[in-house]
Order: C-alpha cells, then sequence, then structure tokens
C-alpha cells in the first residue's frame, strides 16, 4: 500500500511524520505551507475505495463535511483535495492530551476504571452538540458509525468550563465502506476489533438494532450509539458483550444490555435506558432531546449550570474561499469518474463563491473546469464558451499557465467539431506558453494534442513525430500514465498506417504500463485495440480472450456502454472469422486500413481527406468493391449498419463495419 514519506509535499501541505494508520483511513500530519497552519490530511485504504461507487460516495460524504463549516464539537473539514488519482480530506488537526496515545476517546477508556460521572455527562453533552449542529446543517443527516474512535478528546479546554473539548469526527464516511459483511477479529480481550464493518455500516459493538436488520436509519440509530459509548464511560465495559458477530446482534437485538453500575444516579440511568431501547421509537428522537437530558442530568449531580454551548465562529473570506476550492476539486473528481452532471453543479459552486469573494483564480479554475464538463457531454460550442471566458480571466491576472491550459482546451474543442487546422493553432499558441514558463507536464499534453490532430488530418507520420517527443517528456518527468497514453496513441497511428505489426507492439507496451500504475479504464481499452489488430492479422484466437477480457474490465471500472460496445466488437471479430476465416479477414483489413482511417477522417470534416477517397471511386467499382455508395452516405451522415450494408458481400460489409467502428472511437 502506498504512503508518503515524512517531507513529501502533497499539494501546499508538507508531511510532518510517518502515517498514521487507522481502520479505514490513513492520516498524514502536515504543515499547510501557505498559512503556517498544522493540519490532518485524511484519505481512505485504497481497498475501500476501489471502485467507482465507493469512491462516489466518499466524494459526497467529503462534501457534506466541508459543509457543516466551524462548529466548537466537530472535527472542521477545510477542503477536499485532489491530487489525481487521490483524494484527500483537509481536517482541523485536534492536539491530544500529553499522557494520552492519541486524541480519540478510545484512549481514555481503560477497562474496569470508569470515567468520574460528571466528566462523561460533560463528554457526552459535547458529542450530543456536534451532533445536534450535524443535524440542523444537513437533513436526515446520520453518522452511521459514532464511536469512542470517531469521538476525539483536544488538549484544549472549553472556555466556560474546565473540561477537555470533544468533536466528532468522519462524519458520515462509513458510507464509503462497500456492503457485504468481514470476518470476524477479536482483539487481546476476546472482544470484536473496532475495525470491523458489517452489511449496516457500522462498527458491530455500537451498531443498533436496525442496522443489524438492514432497516432505514435515522437520529435515533446515532443516539443508541452515543448511549453505547456514555454506558461504556459510566461502567469501564462495553454495554454489549460477543465473541462472534452473531453473538453481537442478538445481544443488540434482544435488548440484552449489561446491567448498569450501581449507585448511578436515576437521572443518569434513565439516559442510558431509553438511549439503548431495542426499537427505535422508543429512544431520544433528536438530539435536542438528547442534550436537554444530558444537561439536567449533570445540573442535578454537580448542583451547578452545565457549561452553556459555545458560540459557533463566523465563517470568514479565507473559509469560503477554501470552501470554493474545496467544491472545485470534488467536480474534478467527479468529471475524473464520468459524473459531468454532477461536477457541474460543484463547478457553478465554485464560479460563484470565486466570483463573490473577487477570487478571480479559482473562478477562472471553476470556468475551465465547466468547460471541461461540457466537453464531456459532447457540447462542444458550450465547451469553447467557458473556455474562452477562463482565456480572458486568465490573461487579466497574469495566469500564463491558466492561459496555456485554456488554449489546449480551445483546440480539444475545434478539433471535435472537425476543424483540426484551427485546433492546431490553438495547441502552437499553448505550446508556445508552457516552453516559455517550463510547464514541462503542459508541454507534452500540447505536444500530444498536435499528434492527435494531425492524425485526425490523416498524416499519421507527422502525428507519429509528436507523440515520440510527447512520449520522450512523459518519461523524463515520470508520468506512467502520460507515457502509456503516448504508446497507446503511436499504436493507432501506426496502425493506420498499415504497419499492425508496430501497433500491436506499442499497444502492448501501453497495456503493461496501465497494468503497472492499475488504470483499469485504459487496460480495457488498449486490450480492446490489440485485439481488434490482431484480428485484422488473422490472429483471432489470441484476439477473443482479450475483447473478452475488455469487456470485463469497462465493467469493472463502471464503464457499461463501453462494455456494450466491446461485446459488439466481439460478436464481430467471431462473425467475420465465422464467415470469412482468419487470413481472409486479415488480408482484406489490412490492405483497406489506409482507406477505411481516410474515410472515417473525412467523415469528421476534411476536405483532403474525402478528396483522396474520391479520386480512389473508379478502382474501387473495376475492383469490384461495391462501397462507394455507403462511404458517401456515410459522409452525408448515416450510422444504420444494417441499411449501408443492405445487399453487400461479406467482404464490403466487412469494410463498412470498420469504418463505423472507427468512427465511435
Amino acid at each position: 500500500m502506498k504512503t508518503y514519506a515524512p517531507g513529501t509535499r502533497i499539494g501546499r501541505y508538507e508531511i510532518a511524520g510517518r502515517p498514521l494508520m487507522g481502520g479505514m483511513g490513513i492520516v498524514y500530519i502536515c504543515l499547510d505551507t501557505e498559512t503556517d497552519h498544522p493540519v490532518a490530511l485524511k484519505t481512505f485504504r485504497p481497498e475501500l475505495l476501489s471502485d467507482r461507487a465507493a469512491r462516489d460516495r466518499f466524494l459526497r460524504e467529503g462534501t457534506a463535511w466541508v459543509d457543516l463549516g466551524a462548529h466548537p464539537h466537530v472535527v472542521r473539514c477545510y477542503r477536499v483535495l485532489h491530487i489525481d488519482p487521490e483524494v484527500f480530506l483537509v481536517l482541523e488537526l485536534v492536539a491530544k492530551e500529553q499522557d494520552r496515545d492519541d486524541a480519540s476517546l478510545r484512549a481514555w477508556l481503560t477497562p474496569g476504571q470508569p470515567l468520574l460521572i460528571e466528566q462523561a455527562l460533560l463528554f457526552a453533552l459535547q458529542i450530543a452538540r456536534g451532533m445536534t449542529h450535524a443535524a440542523v446543517r444537513i437533513k436526515g443527516f446520520v453518522h452511521r458509525d459514532l464511536k469512542p474512535e470517531n469521538v476525539l478528546v483536544g488538549a484544549d479546554k472549553l472556555s466556560n468550563a474546565d473540561i477537555n473539548r470533544i468533536r466528532v469526527t468522519d462524519l458520515g464516511l462509513v458510507k464509503i465502506v462497500t456492503e457485504g459483511g468481514e470476518a470476524l477479529s477479536l482483539d487481546d480481550e476476546g472482544n470484536p476489533s473496532q475495525i470491523q464493518f458489517t452489511r449496516g455500516a457500522g462498527t458491530p459493538l455500537y451498531m443498533a438494532p436496525e442496522q443489524w436488520r438492514g432497516d432505514p436509519v435515522t437520529a435515533a440509530t446515532d443516539v443508541y450509539a452515543l448511549g453505547c459509548i456514555l454506558y461504556e464511560m459510566l461502567a469501564g465495559q462495553r454495554a454489549v458483550s460477543g465473541h462472534s458477530l452473531a453473538a453481537l446482534q442478538r445481544a443488540h437485538c434482544a435488548g440484552q444490555v449489561r446491567p448498569l453500575p450501581k449507585g448511578l444516579p436515576v437521572a443518569v440511568g434513565e439516559i442510558v435506558t431509553r438511549s439503548l431501547a431495542v426499537e427505535p421509537g422508543e429512544r431520544y428522537q433528536d438530539w435536542e432531546q438528547v442534550e436537554a437530558a444530558l444537561a439536567a442530568a449533570y445540573e442535578d449531580l454537580a448542583d451547578r449550570s452545565a457549561p452553556q454551548p459555545e458560540p459557533v465562529a463566523v465563517v470568514s473570506r479565507a473559509d469560503q474561499v477554501a470552501a470554493g476550492w474545496s467544491f472545485n476539486a470534488m467536480g474534478i473528481s467527479y468529471l475524473d469518474i464520468g459524473k459531468a452532471e454532477v461536477a457541474a453543479g460543484y463547478f457553478e459552486r465554485a464560479q460563484e463563491v470565486g466570483s463573490t469573494e473577487g477570487e478571480w483564480w479559482l473562478e477562472g479554475a471553476a470556468l475551465g473546469n465547466l468547460g471541461n464538463v461540457y466537453l464531456q457531454l459532447g457540447d462542444d460550442c458550450r465547451a469553447i464558451q467557458f473556455y474562452e471566458q477562463r482565456l480572458e480571466i486568465a490573461r487579466e491576472i497574469g495566469d500564463r499557465r491558466g492561459e496555456g491550459n485554456a488554449l489546449g482546451n480551445l483546440g480539444i474543442a475545434y478539433k471535435n467539431l472537425g476543424d483540426a487546422h484551427r485546433a492546431i493553432g490553438y495547441y502552437e499558441q499553448a505550446l508556445k506558453i508552457d516552453r516559455e514558463i517550463g510547464d514541462r507536464r503542459g508541454e507534452g499534453s500540447d505536444l500530444g494534442n498536435l499528434g492527435i490532430a494531425y492524425a485526425a488530418l490523416g498524416d499519421a507520420r507527422r502525428a507519429i513525430g509528436y507523440h515520440e517527443q510527447c512520449l520522450i517528456i512523459h518519461r523524463e518527468i515520470g508520468d506512467r500514465r502520460g507515457e502509456g497514453s503516448d504508446l497507446g496513441n503511436l499504436g493507432s497511428a501506426y496502425g493506420v498506417l498499415g504497419d499492425t505489426k508496430r501497433a500491436i507492439e506499442h499497444h502492448q507496451q501501453a497495456l503493461k504500463i496501465c497494468r503497472e500504475i492499475g488504470d483499469t479504464l485504459t487496460v480495457a481499452m488498449m486490450s480492446a485495440n490489440i485485439a481488434m489488430s490482431l484480428a485484422r492479422m488473422g490472429r483471432v484466437s489470441e484476439a477473443i480472450p482479450l475483447i473478452e477480457q475488455a469487456v470485463r474490465d469497462f465493467r469493472r471500472a463502471g464503464y457499461p456502454q463501453q462494455a456494450q460496445k466491446a461485446e459488439r466488437m466481439l460478436a464481430q471479430i467471431r462473425r467475420d472469422s465465422a464467415t470469412l476465416g482468419g487470413p481472409s479477414l486479415a488480408q482484406i483489413l489490412q490492405n483497406f486500413a489506409p482507406v477505411i482511417g481516410a474515410v472515417a477522417v473525412a467523415a469528421r470534416g476534411h476536405p483532403q481527406a474525402r478528396a483522396a477517397v474520391e479520386a480512389a471511386f473508379d478502382q474501387f467499382e473495376q475492383g469490384g468493391w461495391r462501397i462507394v455508395e455507403p462511404v458517401q452516405r456515410i459522409w452525408a451522415g448515416e450510422r444504420d449498419e444494417a441499411a449501408l450494408t443492405a445487399g453487400l458481400d461479406d467482404a464490403d460489409t466487412l469494410i463498412v463495419r470498420e469504418i463505423l467502428n472507427q468512427l465511435e472511437t
């Protein structure tokens, strides 16, 4: 598992010590080099974010945490940091008492040694106040995993009482845990491990009956967990016992809670008993009720008023801007997993913050990312509008890097619209800027885009020259993902030239890199490309397993449409193999590869490619190939394979089908 060493910079945050490994998360103590303040950076163990759904939940819950803002009894989440491909939460660093192992409430709980009743009540009261704030700010909020490990006890004290300040953490993040129970392990005392999760999303010793049953959860679910925590603070032992998940489930669902400690004040006992009721409706129904009960019990016991709620800090401009950058990071992460519509909402929020607060760097970044959203959605004209706004702001504030980025993105949008010549103009402007400011990564991107543009114009050899320059840069800066992309582009360019052998070699190198870095989506794409190249060479028996694996990888990565396309490719390979036989298939596709590529390029609006194909129409007809009419209909916009191939023989059908396949990629 990858971790970062002390001294490493993650964005603007410099790691100051070894990582702290928890049940779900990895936490780094860092220095924010811009504010000179310590913070905690938290990410989740890779195995818990192994699929798009888990990462989606992480992003959603992280954003909700940012939205909670500042509160004395909630660990502050300042922002979400996206450092591709990882996502971090930037959290308030809570300092522990010097004589404690860590800052968690667990470090204050020793078996057989209960806390003082007054202390336990004030700890519980602070937890309730933090939960009240969360419930008010987010309708229907449920933590789902309230436990001593997710309650932090700071070295700082309340301003109006000599008691350590309590803060609740990991608000709602347990929802990222994938469904399905895990094997239970026991600690040295025979108790279930604190890091194990069940299908109900929670920790067994603190889970309410409805979580075990898989029923809907409410605030009463978290009240039950607080009851377990309060019992543990008062009794010096856990509320329920059991050496297996089944035993714990029976205990919770049957109300088999250990007896309350002797001598406990009646009011305190009533709070614990009501909180631990089996039926949710018999517990406190909201956190205001819990607060009131705890405050009253403390006042009866201590013969003095409970500490009043501390004032919530006013959100400053810096807080607003930090939240804006978090929204921007969230949008980037959602866009990265293919949820463009969701990403757009976050970018719009970031853009609004940037505009309202006069944070032009943020507004510019958000506008550029909105362009990326519409680029992904296929609305290139709208994307251009956002990129032009991004370019204008970048030039006004002297953001040369942003200017180069906007120019490069404008090139991509115009390339998609079929205007490769205009795209090349933008790419060359971006390349000039990135070379002037020494942005090697940007320079590599510009060179790669130029290669793609020249490939679109049918100039595969010039495209190869740019991709080779791009490959040198990505290897120089250690960008393995970029290196894999370059090799894939080189493979595609050699395929257009009809050099199938070199195309396969480059695609195989790209595939190896993508597997090494765990890029499942690109692995699937490379596998599909290699399979089609092998099929063109007549090596169908090698192609079929690769395309089958590509289908599985697309589905595992969460891309059902690409999986369906790969399945169609698989069916085509099998059908053509059965109809024509391997060698005949390879010969036809290899001989017509330049023509097929040129037809596809012409269909995207390039007159030079069209003129070259039209000049060969007479040769096709003289050779008995009936592809002229289908090609013209394709240029007119028709894409219905059945209609285009009606009445054609197998060989002509194969060529038309391959043209349509290239237009889909």
